[in-house]
């Protein structure tokens, strides 16, 4: 057998039409629309689905939100500004012009959406476009030609900042006119440069001063001190022991009592000295005094940070069993005992998770949710009609195709209830969410057809049973052709009766004729028909023929066999209906029946065939007179129970349970109206009772309320926003069942928390400025014993947002950074400037316009130094705009030279700063200008930007770095135990020269010197200065030539080969001193 594998041909794809209007039973995101879906040939034409690739076809159906009229209250356009002018050569790849005369053209943009108008949430832009078209989202435009940045000249440079040595000077210019339209940018609006006055005067061109770095801050040894005497007898005033027991208790919280925090501050020194240009120590006194750094700081002893041991593991955030569900998480945390400080290590982290689950047996299963479905709706057609043509949305009575919609809601599946779930947020289930509409079909009504009328029958008595009257009906019937939907009650009367005379129980019925058989027992000719009858009784049922013995038996008709020879004639046709149902004076039932010639007589003797009157007949019928009666019959009342079971079901109604119908019949005469009872006959009369099913009695089925909405009011706000909670109705009620509750859906306003979750810092008073002990510093040159440079320190705690003290660790994590606790200060001198602190600036009366101001003044004695007056040093009050969010700061240019400051701040990071002809090094500052902003983009003055016009970077000047050797070393042992010999001491080179430092010592004649090569061994530089002392008689002077010659040539071949050197050589007394380079 041959295996055929069927292949999908590659030329045909899917292809779907436009998605049709969103319908739905309600409105809202519960409708649904749909589109069609084929397979098509690439070709064009349209081929059957079986040949697409299924899996590849297109949905045809999605859910759609259904817009409603009175959606336009609550939805609108939100239109975005228009975004800046672009050129229409960049969005096409065109060649921009390359110059620019009247401007370019360009097109712009802006956003478009369909908003929530309550919430300003953004929703589909179908829901719009329903009520009004999408507005434009691009338009024309014009590009103004580019107008570059204009600038004014550049002021003089200033004075220079010095009077001597390196200074600071700098020039601005201003912007005349600000770039427009893609102009080129401003240029540098201010420049630095150095300027250099001319050397400064005085032993700074000799001396310099050298400084180590700064020692590791150490704890001071406290000073034995006097026992001070206690006063006698204490303080006895009650007032004031309550006064200085209220500053102690001030005073210890403002102290850092927490052992968080264990603050030690401890001192730095490091050693300053004065050297001569040519390396040599010299006193300090001949540095320039005013020059001098400290040599003693207040530091801050470095502290590690300390932590506690582990906490246990907390609970497992999932508490309940269920693989397919992902990890839940277990936490631990440790507690800070410590504090880093000045330094010390970092604290590790406090906090530790990991994954877990649940253990032990008694973990419940995990929720299962769900989708539930309430009961699908009548099926309407005017849901559907209203979408296409909404004058036709309120129409009743319609029939066709429609749609019927149900409410999906998600609840616990696993959840123990005797009643309905309680519904639960949608997210939860995770399901593909079942159909909320489909579609229906209502059957259009089929009106009722009946048949013509048939003949009256014969007169009969109204009840045979009682023939004691001689009062009998005449009947006649139709019957139902084409049956209604609904029943038969929208039919009209089946029976009609007239009374008549001489009624019969029993009459004979006519079948037929049979066979015309001639007389005479001839062949041909005149013959009689012999009637064929039943006996029957007034219901039509078939009796015994002798209960018609008093009625008249149907007389045999004459008929002829035609001849051969005589005119063929056809039988008579039916007779027509009647012309009229009754008779009376004026009007009569007439019937006609025809017939036609077959064939005419052949020959003599035959039979002529009739004249045309012959071949038609006429003649009367419905006789009677027009007084015609029926029963007619009114619609079947609902469905109740019957008295007697009403009475005995009282207590416990049985739904579903047999009941009665009604309805109204009356006898009706033809064209008058009703006429009482006795004039229609008694045996068709319709029922008025009928047994029926009582409807089932449905109560309504809601479920419980689900759980309160998520409030989202802001802490310590007014409440603006409400929560929610609903209920869904699964089961309407019906047939007198249960009504549903009227509140469904319940509202309330969102209640704000008393006391807001949060913390916050908060500082306390710093504590007095702590300067190094003075028994330390007292012999350092301008040190004084009660002012200087120190360090505070302050306490920090934690507070609730209400001021309620919590742990610290609360801010750690919820807080903004931890306010600084130590604080470099300066205790005032005498001779030195004393100020008040600076006020705090005056309010601003609006953001943006005015100006705000702060002040200070000079205290004691400095209100009369002249020095203290100078406002350019000491300035007593400070003017800035107001803050103002629509300014912005920009860096313009390029940094300047790294310039060193005059006041402590520039001591060398390294360790080193010499001043005078020699070059200055250390820490230093860098500058950059500062241009601002506007919110138009133009230029305003930097003041409006808080800021000087420029900013500062710290930056560093390397050192210069002499060269260093290092001690001599001991003196060898002589070269020869007799006579003369050597002895050979040396230095080695510990640190080259550079930035400028002063070189090695040249070799020279005055020192006795003489200079080898440098010769590079293992990848280091060593060079060694040997000293040699030389003794020797002056007959050995020839020895001395020429084994010094002898010496040089071994040696540099020692060198080369990174051997010992030896020295053998022999003079007179004299030392001399040789550098080697090894």
């Amino acid at each position: 057998m041959r295996s055929i594998a069927l292949t999908l041909p590659l030329h045909v794809y899917y292809s779907a039409g436009p998605w049709g209007r969103c319908m739905g039973s309600e409105c809202g995101p519960g409708g649904s629309q749909s589109r069609a879906v084929w397979c098509a040939h690439v070709e064009g034409w349209t081929t059957l689905h079986t040949n697409c690739q299924q899996f590849g076809r297109p949905a045809n159906q999605q859910n759609c939100f259904r817009v409603c009229d009175w959606h336009k209250d609550l939805y609108d356009w939100q239109l975005g500004q228009w975004n800046q002018c672009v050129p229409v050569s960049l969005r096409t790849g065109a060649a921009r012009p390359a110059m620019c005369s009247q401007g370019e053209e360009g097109i712009q943009t802006r956003e478009v959406r369909c908003v929530l108008k309550a919430s300003g949430a953004p929703s589909d832009d179908a829901i719009c476009e329903y009520f009004e078209p999408k507005p434009r989202l691009e338009q024309a435009c014009l590009i103004p030609c580019p107008q570059d940045c204009i600038v004014s000249q550049f002021t003089p440079w200033t004075s220079c900042s010095k009077t001597c040595g390196t200074g600071l000077q700098n020039r601005v210019r201003s912007v005349l006119l600000p770039p427009l339209f893609g102009g080129s940018a401003c240029p540098n609006l201010t420049e630095f440069q150095t300027c250099k006055p001319g050397p400064c005067e005085g032993r700074d061109s000799v001396f310099s001063l050298r400084m180590g770095g700064w020692s590791n801050c150490t704890l001071p040894v406290a000073r034995p001190t006097r026992q001070a005497r206690r006063r006698k007898g204490g303080i006895k005033d009650p007032e004031t022991r309550k006064l200085i027991k209220s500053k102690r208790n001030r005073n210890r919280l403002n102290r850092q009592e927490s052992n968080l925090w264990d603050i030690q501050v401890g001192y730095q020194a490091r050693q300053v000295t004065c050297v001569h240009r040519n390396g040599s120590t010299a006193a300090l006194s001949l540095c320039p005094h005013w020059s001098l750094p400290t040599m003693f700081q207040s530091c801050l002893m470095p502290k590690d940070c300390v932590t506690s041991e582990w906490a246990g593991w907390s609970a497992c955030s999932k508490s309940c069993l269920d693989p397919n569900l992902p990890e839940g998480t277990r936490t631990r945390s440790r507690q800070v005992q410590q504090f880093p400080t000045a330094g010390g290590a970092e604290c590790p982290a406090l906090e530790e998770t990991e994954p877990c689950e649940p253990q032990g047996d008694g973990s419940p299963p995990c929720a299962t949710y769900s989708w539930r479905t309430t009961e699908w709706t009548d099926c309407r057609v005017d849901v559907l009609l209203s979408q296409q043509d909404r004058r036709r949305s309120n129409q009743t009575g319609l029939c066709g195709g429609g749609l019927q919609t149900r409410e999906v809601f998600c609840v616990q599946a696993n959840a123990e209830s005797r009643t309905a779930s309680r519904p639960v947020p949608a997210q939860l289930c995770i399901a593909l969410v079942p159909e909320t509409s489909q579609l229906c079909h209502i059957p259009c009504p089929i009106e009722c057809e009946v048949s013509p009328w048939a003949a009256w029958g014969p007169c009969t008595f109204e009840n045979c049973n009682d023939q004691t009257g001689k009062k009998g009906f005449k009947l006649r019937k139709r019957e139902i052709t084409n049956y209604p939907t609904g029943g038969v009650g929208s039919c009209p009367h089946l029976v009609e009766a007239i009374p008549c005379d001489d009624p019969s129980c029993y009459n004979w019925k006519l079948l037929k004729f049979e066979d015309c058989v001639p007389d005479n027992q001839m062949k041909c000719g005149a013959g009689t028909q012999v009637p064929l009858v039943l006996c029957i009784n007034s219901d039509g049922e078939t009796v015994d023929k002798k209960l018609c013995r008093d009625t008249l038996l149907p007389l045999p008709a004459a008929c002829e066999v035609p001849c051969p020879r005589d005119c063929t004639i056809s039988p008579w046709t039916a007779w027509t209906s009647c012309s009229q149902t009754c008779s009376s004076k004026t009007v009569e039932g007439k019937q006609m029946r025809t017939r036609s010639i077959l064939a005419y007589n052949a020959g003599e003797g035959g039979v002529l065939c009739p004249n045309s009157s012959m071949l038609q007949e006429m003649r009367s019928c419905n006789e009677n007179p027009c007084t015609v009666y029926h029963w007619q019959t009114g619609p079947w009342g609902p469905c109740m129970e019957e008295p007697s079971a009403a009475g005995s079901n009282a207590s416990t109604r049985v739904s579903c349970s047999m009941g009665v119908q009604t309805r109204k019949v009356i006898c009706v005469r033809v064209n008058v109206g009703q006429v009482p009872p006795k004039k229609c006959p008694e045996s068709p009369r319709p029922e008025t009772m009928r047994p029926c099913l009582l409807p089932c009695k449905k109560d309504c089925i809601v479920t419980p309320f689900s759980e309160w909405s998520e409030c989202l009011a802001n802490c310590g706000s007014i409440p603006t926003n409400k929560q929610s909670r609903k209920r869904i109705v699964i089961q309407m009620p019906s047939n007198g069942g249960q009504e549903c509750p009227e509140v469904v859906n319940e509202e309330r306003d969102c209640e704000s928390p008393a006391v807001c979750p949060g913390y916050r810092w908060k500082t306390h008073k710093w504590r007095r400025c702590q300067l190094v002990p003075w028994h330390i510093r007292q012999d350092s040159p301008g040190s004084q014993e009660t002012c200087g440079p120190g360090l505070q320190t302050r306490a920090v705690s934690c507070r609730q947002l209400d001021g309620t003290m919590v742990d610290v660790t609360q801010c750690l994590k919820f807080a903004s950074s931890m306010p600084p606790i130590t604080q470099l200060c300066q205790l005032p001198c005498q001779d030195d400037c004393q100020l008040t602190n600076w006020s705090k600036f005056s309010p601003c009366t609006s953001d943006c316009v005015g100006v705000r101001t702060r002040r200070r003044a000079l205290v004691g004695k400095s209100k009369k130094r002249d020095k203290c007056k100078n406002s350019q040093l000491f300035p007593l009050s400070e003017t800035q705009y107001c803050p103002c969010d629509k300014y912005n700061a920009q860096p313009v240019g390029n940094w300047s030279d790294c310039i060193l400051p005059e006041d402590r701040s520039a001591e060398s990071p390294v360790g080193m700063k010499v001043l005078g002809e020699a070059k200055a090094c250390g820490q230093g500052y860098r500058y950059q200008a500062m241009v601002c902003y506007d919110q138009d983009n133009r230029l305003v003055e930097t003041l409006r930007c808080n800021s000087h016009g420029y900013i500062e970077e710290a930056c560093i000047i390397a050192c210069p770095s002499d060269c260093k050797l290092s001690e001599w070393s001991n003196w060898s042992r002589c070269s020869k135990s007799c006579g003369s010999g050597v002895k050979v001491r040396s230095k080695w080179l510990r640190e080259k020269p550079y930035n400028g430092g002063r070189p090695c010592p040249k070799l020279d004649h005055i020192n006795q010197v003489s200079v080898f090569d440098t010769i590079l061994y293992r990848s280091f530089f060593f060079i060694i200065f040997i000293t040699f002392l030389l003794v020797g008689c002056v007959r050995e002077q020839r020895e001395y030539i020429n084994r010094s010659h002898q010496t040089k040539s071994a040696t540099m071949s020692s060198l080369q080969s990174g051997k010992f050197l030896e020295f053998h050589m022999i003079c007179r007394k004299k030392a001399f001193t040789l550098p080697l380079y090894l």
